[in-house]
Order: C-alpha cells, then structure tokens, then sequence
C-alpha cells in the first residue's frame, strides 16, 4: 500500500542527476500542483457562485478549467526534462495575471501587487538571481508605466472596485495568493534546509573518510617505516661486522694457534700431555664461544626467553675485544652473574654491541668535531644495576662527548658526527628502537663535550618473565 507521502514525493521526485536541477524541479513540480489544487478549489467555488449568485462578476469557470489545464501541460514538461522551458511558462502564465490585473483595474490593485511579488520570488527560487532580477525590473516597469498612463489619463482603468467593500470573491482570492505564497517560502526554506542537511552529511562523511584515510596512511607510513627500520638493521649489523671482521679474523686465528701448538706437544710425558690437552681445549671452547658471539651478530632468528644479560655483554665484549685494543680503549665490565631478563637476547646482544662499538669510536681521534681529553688513559665502561622493577645497564665512555646542540638529533637515523668512515648513524638509532619497541624500555643518553656520554638503558621486568621463571 502507497502512503499518500511516499504518493507524492513519487509525483514531485526529479529524475536530474544534478542537485540544482533536480531541487528545482521538485520546487516546480510542487507549485504546479499545490496551484492546481487551488485553481481547482477556485472552479468549484466559481462555478457555484456563477449559478447561484444573481449577478456575477467574477472570473468565469471556464477561466479556471484553461488554467487548470494549463497548468498539467506545464507539469508534462517538466516531467519530460524540458524543466526551463516550463519554468518560463509557468513563470510568464503568472505573470499575465497581475499584469491583465494591474492594467485592467489600476497600479493600485492589491492583488496584482501581491501577484508580483509572487511572481519576483518564484522566479528567484526557479531561475536564480539572476532570473529574480529580471521579474523585479519588469514588475517595477510595467507599474511604473501604467502609473504614468493612469495619471494623464492616457487608459482609464475600471475603479468600481474601490467603493466597492471586500466580498468573500476578493478575500478568497487574496487567500488564494497568500497560500502560495505561504507554500513558495516553505518550499525554499525546506529545500535550503534539505540542502544544508545533505551539505553537512556529505562533510562529515568526507571527514570521515578523510579521517579513515589519514588513519591507513599513518598506519600504512608506520608499517613501511618499520619495515625500512627491520631492513636498516640487518643492513647495519652486516656492515659493522665488515668493519669489525679484520678483529675476528685476529681473534680466532690466535685460539687456533693455541690449540694447533698445544696438541703438537702431546707426544711427551703422561703429565705434560695432560697439561698440553687442557690448554688446548681451554683454546677451543674460548674458539667456541667467539664464534657464538659471531653467530649472534649474524642471525636473524627471533626466540623469546629467559637470558643472563652478563652472557651477552660479554659476548659483545669478545666480538669488540679486538677492535678496542686496536684503538687502545680499556673495555670495563663488572659482572653480576644472577641478573636475568625476558626478551630476544639476540636483539639484546646487538644493544650491547651498538653501544659499545659506539662508545670506542668515541675515544679513537679524530672526529668531525672534537678529540678525547685523554689519549692515554681511554675506556668504555659497562655496568649493571638491578632494581625491584627494572634492569638497568649503563655504558659510559671518557671520550669527546656529543656536542649539546646535537644532542636532541643524535637517535635520529642517519645522523653522525664522526668523520666519514667511522659511522653512518644507525647503530643509535636502532639501539633506541630495539630498547622501546622489543623490551619496553628507555633509553637516555647524557653527554659533555669533551668530557664523554653516558647512555642508560631501562629495561622493565615484564610479568610474563616472572611467570616463565616460575
């Protein structure tokens, strides 16, 4: 079943894909039917008064029933897409009323005044501004013509009317121009408001959508950024081991040459032999844990669990032994074997190592900006502290310090202030995105030209290490 709403939005609804056109159109639609329902009211009301009333003076019924007629033609062209042509039918067919009004009965003629400005506002709603414009000048002319023709006595408009007093024939005709007054205005100011409705939805669904869009686009950055971090850190752990591999290469060379001399002794005495195996195997096992060292330099595997923070520091302290000795820097470690946390202790291990490595080529002159204070007495020192909470380690140095107005720039990738060859700033930067994306933690760096740096991790024990313990 068809409500008589939905009934007449059917009627009225435009078929234009365009907003404009079609909100006109549907002004059109609902004028030339709201005026046909009034012009057939006023051939009813006529055609009573026409064949009761003795003498009749109004307009004939037949009048009404052109008008009528006229008016479903015009809504034939509208319907067919032929929209402006109607407009200016419809618009000029009113027009001809206060025009034949004004003319006929005198510029004074309340009716046709208030036809005008009917006209002057449908012709602004339909046509634009521009079209208003153009009713308001002709409106202005023509009354201002027939005034000046009415005062030489150039026409002689009918004047009974104006002793005549106001019957319900004028009452109902003003009423008539009224309503459709009444009914332009609403009609504009609910197609404003249904534009101003549509308007704010559509922003809001462009905010939305924007929004929707700058939240895939961070998401879409963050996940690219994370990605080209991943690879600049595999990128960077080759490139320092290129660095650091004459040293290795050094360092496992002497094992071998202890475990070679060492068992070419074995053809003595039971006691010696003894003693010539021990040293042997003493080298291979140091042989043994370089190379692990090496190897977790290397790996990409990622395995969460329980590990000895001292282990790692001392396998970032064999794998930069060689390197620190090369540059007469003191490595410096006090132990504390019982500290453990859970994590990555490869991603541990390269924390370690980028700190480290850093805080050496911090006391190897030159640099861009400023040599050591000291060049004989030069260290790295590291140390473990354990709170309730959380594990920190600190890795300090003596050597020239980062100047202050770097010090706000120095986790950025890519940045350095060592000479070219030392360093292409990215061991820092991924120590800070290990520390804060994969344990949690903080990572804060103090440091006086000339004085050294002082970098100070703070790894939080999370509860899922206290429950693996357990």
């Amino acid at each position: 079943m068809i409500r008589p709403g939905g009934l007449f939005n059917k009627i009225i609804r435009s078929h234009s894909n365009d907003e404009d056109t079609a909100r006109r159109e549907r002004i059109l639609n609902t004028l030339l039917l709201s005026c046909g329902g009034l012009f057939v009211a006023s051939f009813l009301i006529s055609l009573y008064q026409f064949f009761i009333l003795p003498q009749y003076r109004g307009l004939y019924p037949v009048f009404f029933l052109l008008i009528i007629f006229w008016l479903g033609f015009l809504y034939w062209f509208s319907r067919t897409g032929r929209l402006k042509i109607a407009s200016y039918l419809f618009l000029g067919s009113f027009a001809l009323l206060p025009t034949y009004a004004i003319y006929h009965w005198g510029a004074d003629v309340v009716a046709g005044l208030l036809f005008y400005i009917l006209v002057i506002v449908m012709s602004g709603i339909l046509l634009g501004s521009r079209g208003g414009l153009i009713a308001t000048g002709f409106a202005v002319l023509f009354i201002n013509v027939v005034t000046y023709l009415q005062v030489n006595k150039i026409i002689d408009p009918i004047s009974y009317w104006k002793a005549k007093p106001f019957n319900m024939s004028d009452t109902f005709a003003v009423s008539i121009i009224f309503s459709i007054i009444a009914i332009v205005s609403w009609l504009s100011s609910h197609e404003v408001e249904k534009s101003i409705i549509r308007a704010r939805k559509s922003e809001a669904d462009l905010k939305d959508e924007r929004d929707s869009l700058e939240v895939k686009v961070d998401q879409r950055t963050k996940e690219l950024k994370e990605v080209q971090a991943e690879k600049m850190s595999q990128l960077y752990r080759f490139a320092e081991f290129g660095r650091i591999s004459s040293g290795l290469f050094h360092d496992l060379i002497n094992p071998l040459n202890a475990v070679s001399l060492n068992l070419g002794k074995t053809d003595g005495t039971a006691e010696e032999t003894k003693q010539y195996v021990g040293n042997a195997v003493r080298a291979a096992k140091k042989l043994e844990d370089l190379v692990v060292a090496v190897r977790k330099q290397l790996t990409r595997e990622e395995t969460k669990a329980l590990f000895l923070i001292e282990q790692e520091i001392r396998h970032v302290i064999e794998v930069l032994s060689h390197k620190a000795e090369k540059a007469n820097v003191e490595l410096r470690f006090t132990p504390k074997s019982d500290i453990q946390i859970f994590g990555d202790a490869i991603k541990f291990n390269q924390i370690v190592l980028n700190l480290v490595a850093n805080g050496i080529d911090a006391c190897m002159p030159p640099t861009a900006e400023l040599v050591p204070v000291s060049l004989a007495d030069r260290w790295v020192r590291v140390s473990l502290v354990e709170e309730p909470e959380v594990i920190i380690m600190i890795v300090e140095d003596n050597g020239v310090g980062i100047p202050e107005h770097h010090m706000s720039k120095i986790f950025e990738p890519f940045f350095t202030t060592k000479i070219n060859g030392q360093g292409i700033g990215i061991g820092l930067s991924m120590a800070k995105r290990i520390v804060e994306k994969d344990f949690g933690g903080v990572l804060i760096a103090k440091s006086e030209a000339g004085r050294g740096s002082s970098f100070k991790v703070s790894l939080p024990m999370h509860k899922q290490a206290i429950e693996y313990a357990a």
